[in-house]
């Protein structure tokens, strides 16, 4: 069996599967260092830096960068480079919008197919959000990982697909906006996850729907206030 192994963020491509491309692993290192802002919105990235920093020729990072611009996490700027996309009121709007339309009824999918290995998982992932010896990175993940569980219980795996697209996005702020690093470790955040795993525990459907939304559209106003009350960044 192939050894597959995670990118360290800061520097060389790290071994993966022999099936997965250069272009691939650059584009995984790429998009980790957007999604957890060691690449800035609005900052310039040049291939043949990206290229040297990786210790690949500039082709796979070519082919990344092309790859990135397809998911909207970098734009071309002719004869320049490229820029990492920034962030605007509007994108948290969107995306939390997208949100409110798939996450409710795929928990709700989800409760009806609960499991004790479902609930057990998810109060592992509650209990490290709200771990205070883990680091925000830690914490982020784990708050993130507690809706893609969700989202992958439903058994949809095209909308889960969707959700883990949106919720990275939504990541990238918890790293740019340090307001929302109160929100993510908040007693109103654990009180909703707690409603919503009790509710898949008990395969209430309709309760864990109804949570889920109360939750997003919380989300969804802290965001927003973290948007406003943070240094622009668009």
């Amino acid at each position: 069996m192939d050894q597959t192994t995670t990118p360290d963020g800061t520097g060389s491509v790290q071994p993966v599967a022999e099936r997965e491309s250069a272009s691939e692993r650059v584009r995984r290192l790429i998009r980790t260092q957007i999604l957890t802002a060691q690449l800035s919105p609005g900052e310039i990235v040049l291939e043949a830096e990206l290229a040297k920093n990786f210790g690949v020729s500039k082709t796979p990072v070519r082919e990344a960068l092309q790859m990135l611009t397809v998911e909207g996490l970098v734009t071309v700027l002719p004869r320049k480079g490229y820029m990492v996309r920034t962030l605007s009121i509007n994108d948290v709007r969107d995306v939390m919008e997208l949100r409110l339309i798939l996450e409710p009824p795929l928990l709700a999918s989800a409760a009806r197919n609960t499991s004790d290995e479902l609930v057990a998982e998810l109060r592992a992932l509650l209990d490290q959000q709200f771990n205070p010896d883990l680091d925000l990175e830690g914490r982020v993940q784990a708050a993130r990982e507690f809706h893609l569980t969700c989202a992958r219980a439903s058994r949809n795996a095209r909308a889960a697909t969707l959700v883990r697209i949106l919720t990275d996005e939504i990541n990238r702020l918890h790293h740019l906006m340090p307001m929302v690093e109160d929100h993510i470790s908040s007693a109103t955040e654990r009180a909703a996850h707690e409603a919503i795993l009790e509710s898949i525990a008990r395969s209430d459907a309709a309760a864990a729907e109804s949570q889920m939304r109360e939750h997003l559209i919380e989300s969804n106003a802290a965001m927003v206030a973290a948007f406003y009350g943070a240094a622009s960044f668009s």
